[in-house]
C-alpha cells in the first residue's frame, strides 16, 4: 500500500551528479518531485540503527497561481542506502493538517519513534502522539501509539523545538494560545513510554517565535537555544535539565567608524555589525565558549547595501559576553552579496565545519570550510553542481549537517531541500572527506578549490582561491585549442579586455601540479 501511496503522491526520481576534483570524485544526488510544496524536513535526516539514513517531509499539493502553498496531503519518511544512496524504503502518512514532529531513534527499543502534537477538536485538548516503527522498516504499528494529556484547547510545536537528548528523554516546545492573542510557550520532558517527567512555562505573553532547541552539554545535562531577529541583538538561553534558563545577550555591533559619503561633505557612522536572522547558527565548543555564525555587514546608516556583505564566525564567552575572535567569509565583496549560513557543527575530533551561500556565486554553488575552535581555517572548498540549477535567491532549506564515518575518511555529509529552477522540489546531498576531497565515486558535483566571477564577464574575470592551495598558472584557450593568454602572476585576476566575445575554457595550474578547466564566457 505504501508503494501506492508513493506512486499517487509523487514523482520520484533519482539522478546521480559526476564531479572532479584532480583524480578525486565526489557525489552529489538530487531526490526530486513536482508535488512537493513544503519541501523536506531535513532537520528528520538521521543515522538509523541499522546504520541506514531516513529522514521525512511534509507533502502538499502545488499551490495553485497566485497562491503561496497548496493544501496538506500528511508527510513522507524515506530510507536510503549509505553507500548506494538508493531510496530502499518509504512511508506515506496521510494527513490534511501534517504535524511538525520528532523523528528518532527509538531509545528503549529497535526501530524508531515519531512524537507530535495532535489537537482533538471533540474534546478541546492537546495530546502528544508517540508512534512507533517496531523495526528499522518504514512501517507504523499504530497500536502501540501513546497518547498523552497535554493541555485544554489548543497547543502546537515545532520541529526545530523538539529533541531526543542524550537520556533518552523527549524535550518537547510547544505553544499555546492567551485570550489576548498573545502565546505562551511551555518546554516538558517526556519519556519515550509516555511519561511526562517535568513541564515548565518557558516564556509568557509573547509572539509566536520557534527558536531552536539543542543540547549544550551532557555533564551536567543542559539545553539551549537561541532566538534571532533581523538587525538586533542575539539572545542565548542555557537551561539545565529542569529548564532553569540563564539568559546571555550577544551584542551585534562589531565596530563603529566615522567615513565620509555622499554628499562628500557629509560624515556619518559606518557600522559593522552582525545581522542576526533565522540562519544564524550557535554551537558550544567546550567550557564557557561557543561560536556563532551569522550574516555580518560593512555598511553605513544612510545607504543599505552600501557596504560588503558575507559570513562571519565569532567566538564567544558566555560568562563575560566577550568576543575572543573572528574568522569571516566575503568571497565576492560588494553589495548585494549577502550569505546565508547553511549549517555549523563540531565534530567528535574538534574540527568545526561551516557551510554557506552567497548570492554572489552562481545559482548553484555553495562553500564548505573546516576550521579549529581556534578559527583557524584549514580548507574551504568552492562547490558547484553541473546539472542542477538552484533557483536564484533562495537558500537551501532546513540543512542538516552531520558526521561521517568513523575512520581516515572521516569528514562531513550534508543533505538540504531546495528549489530547482524549474520550481521543482529536490534534496541535494553530498560528502567531502576530512581532507576537503570528494568522499565517494562517479558524480558530476565539481568540487573546486577556488571560485571565480563574474561570468560572463566583460572586461576581467576575478579568482578566489582556497587558503590551503597555491595557484601558478592560468591559461585561456578559445573553443579551437588555440591558447589566446597565459599568466603566472596576478592569479587574482584574469584580463580579457582584449578578447573577442565569446566562449573560451581556462585552465588553473596549481603549485602542486592539479589542473581545473572552467568554460567561461565573455561578453
Amino acid at each position: 500500500m505504501k508503494k501506492t501511496l508513493l506512486l499517487l503522491f509523487f514523482a520520484l526520481s533519482m539522478a546521480t551528479l559526476h564531479a572532479q576534483n584532480g583524480n578525486q570524485e565526489s557525489e552529489m544526488y538530487e531526490i526530486m518531485s513536482h508535488r512537493m510544496g513544503y519541501g523536506f524536513d531535513i532537520e528528520n535526516f538521521m543515522r538509523q540503527h541499522d546504520g541506514d539514513f531516513v529522514f521525512a517531509t511534509f507533502v502538499s499539493e502545488q499551490p495553485e497561481p497566485g497562491q503561496w502553498m497548496g493544501n496538506d496531503l500528511g508527510n513522507m519518511f524515506y530510507k536510503m542506502s549509505p553507500t548506494s544512496l538508493i531510496i530502499t524504503d518509504s512511508l506515506f502518512v496521510e494527513d490534511p493538517e501534517a504535524p511538525y514532529y520528532l523523528f528518532a531513534p527509538n531509545p528503549i527499543g529497535e526501530g524508531n519513534i515519531r512524537a507530535n502534537f495532535e489537537y482533538v477538536e471533540q474534546c478541546d485538548s492537546t495530546f502528544l502522539r508517540i508512534c512507533h516503527f517496531p523495526d528499522d522498516d518504514l512501517n507504523i504499528n499504530h497500536d502501540e501509539d501513546i497518547l498523552v494529556p497535554v493541555c485544554a484547547g489548543y497547543a502546537g510545536g515545532n520541529f526545530d523545538s523538539h529533541m531526543l537528548d542524550c537520556r533518552g528523554d523527549l524535550i518537547m516546545k510547544y505553544t499555546t494560545i492567551r485570550p489576548d492573542g498573545g502565546y505562551d510557550e511551555y518546554i516538558a520532558r517526556f519519556g519515550a513510554d509516555g511519561t511526562l517527567k517535568h513541564q515548565a512555562l518557558y516564556t509568557e505573553n509573547q509572539t509566536m517565535v520557534v527558536p531552536k532547541l539543542r543540547v549544550f552539554s551532557e555533564s551536567p545535562l543542559q539545553y539551549y537555544q537561541w532566538r534571532s531577529y533581523t538587525n538586533q541583538n542575539l539572545l542565548v538561553t542555557v537551561m539545565d535539565s529542569l529548564f532553569n534558563k540563564n539568559n546571555i545577550t550577544l551584542d551585534k555591533m562589531l565596530s563603529v567608524e566615522p567615513v565620509v559619503v555622499f554628499p562628500p561633505d557629509t560624515l556619518v557612522a559606518a557600522y559593522e555589525y552582525l545581522n542576526f536572522n533565522v540562519d544564524t547558527e550557535v554551537i558550544p565548543i567546550g567550557g564557557d565558549e561557543i561560536l556563532v555564525a551569522a550574516q555580518y555587514t560593512s555598511d553605513t546608516n544612510m545607504f543599505y547595501n552600501n557596504g560588503e556583505h558575507g559570513i562571519a564566525v565569532v567566538k564567544y564567552d558566555i560568562q563575560t559576553m566577550q568576543r575572543k575572535g573572528i574568522v569571516t567569509f566575503n568571497d565576492f565583496p560588494g553589495p548585494d552579496t549577502e550569505a546565508d549560513c547553511l549549517g555549523l557543527k563540531k565534530m567528535s575530533d574538534g574540527t568545526v565545519y561551516l557551510l554557506y551561500r552567497e548570492k554572489g556565486y552562481p545559482d548553484n554553488a555553495f562553500v564548505a570550510v573546516k576550521m579549529g575552535t581556534n578559527l583557524f581555517v584549514e580548507w574551504k572548498r568552492f562547490c558547484k553542481t553541473n546539472d542542477v540549477i538552484l533557483e536564484s535567491g533562495l537558500p537551501l532549506y532546513y540543512p542538516t549537517l552531520y558526521e561521517g564515518e568513523q575512520g581516515e575518511g572521516q569528514g562531513i555529509a550534508w543533505a538540504a531541500y531546495a528549489r530547482n529552477a524549474n520550481d521543482e522540489s529536490l534534496m541535494v546531498y553530498f560528502q567531502l572527506n576530512h581532507d576537503g576531497i570528494p568522499a565517494s565515486v562517479e558524480n558530476e558535483m565539481e568540487v573546486r578549490p577556488y571560485a571565480f566571477y563574474p561570468n560572463p564577464a566583460q572586461d576581467q574575470l576575478r579568482l578566489q582561491y582556497s587558503p590551503d592551495v597555491e595557484p601558478a598558472q592560468i591559461e585561456l584557450y578559445d573553443l579551437q585549442g588555440r591558447l589566446v593568454r597565459s599568466q603566472g602572476s596576478g592569479l587574482e585576476r584574469l584580463n580579457l579586455q582584449s578578447l573577442a566575445p565569446g566562449q573560451y575554457v581556462m585552465k588553473v595550474t596549481l603549485t602542486d601540479g592539479t589542473a581545473y578547466s572552467d568554460k567561461v564566457v565573455k561578453e
